[in-house]
């Protein structure tokens, strides 16, 4: 090889941007893209003491942000194996006339989750590489009866939607060195019946010590959509 091609390479090496492309998750603490606000930290001292736990909240006040950030933290820091992420759907409970597999059919339902795992943890490889390893498994609540989940952080996104027995059933399925976070706004009840709602069985919860609920008030969104809520159907 000639000495100017070994000076061509030589230079490609020192200049170019090297490309650090980790593929596995990192073990122990790391650091977040996003950080979480004063009212946030204050409930995560909290949910970490506490085996099941309610975060409450108007639409925008990172209810969910905060369950992903909780979830992961303890994942790296090796506190729990899995991270458990599941919703109702409502209309399609059961998921049967949707094609694919299960976790092709919790799909849809779980982008906005997904999306604030990529917000606090910019990582897209590693969160990949963690859902096809299941270190982050998409399940659908049709198929939590029958199963326990032992060292692991169970997330129950939109909470609102469930009904007393199926808040009930998601309860019970609460293995050892376990968490369970649910994540609701009464504001977004979809049920046909809002009454139906396991929303209203939460208070009857949090007496036990067992149970810690928040209200996060801050907004983490546009100033003008508490405005334009309220005057269209008195959204608080």
């Amino acid at each position: 090889m000639a000495i100017y091609e070994l000076y061509d390479i030589y230079i490609k090496e020192l200049y170019m941007p090297k490309q650090n492309i980790q593929k596995s998750p990192p073990k122990g603490a790391i650091r977040f893209s996003l950080s979480l606000s004063d009212e946030q930290k204050s409930a995560k001292t909290e949910i970490l003491k506490h085996p099941y736990n309610f975060i409450v909240g108007k639409a925008g006040s990172g209810k969910t942000l905060l369950a992903v950030q909780v979830a992961l933290d303890l994942f790296f820091k090796k506190q729990i194996n899995k991270i458990i992420i599941t919703r109702p759907t409502i209309s399609t409970e059961d998921n049967g006339f949707l094609p694919g597999s299960e976790r092709e059919k919790m799909e849809p339902w779980l982008v906005p989750i997904r999306s604030n795992m990529r917000k606090i943890y910019n990582k897209p490889l590693i969160l990949d590489k963690m859902e096809k390893d299941e270190s982050i498994e998409l399940v659908s609540l049709a198929h939590f009866r029958g199963r326990t989940f032992d060292n692991a952080l169970v997330i129950v996104d939109e909470f609102q939607n469930l009904t007393r027995s199926q808040l009930a059933m998601s309860i019970g399925r609460l293995g050892k060195d376990s968490k369970m976070v649910f994540c609701g706004d009464s504001y977004q009840i979809d049920l046909k019946d809002k009454n139906w709602s396991a929303y209203h069985d939460m208070a009857k919860l949090t007496n036990s010590k067992y149970v810690y609920k928040t209200v996060l008030e801050d907004s983490h969104r546009h100033n003008a959509i508490d405005d334009l809520l309220e005057l269209l159907n008195g959204y608080h």
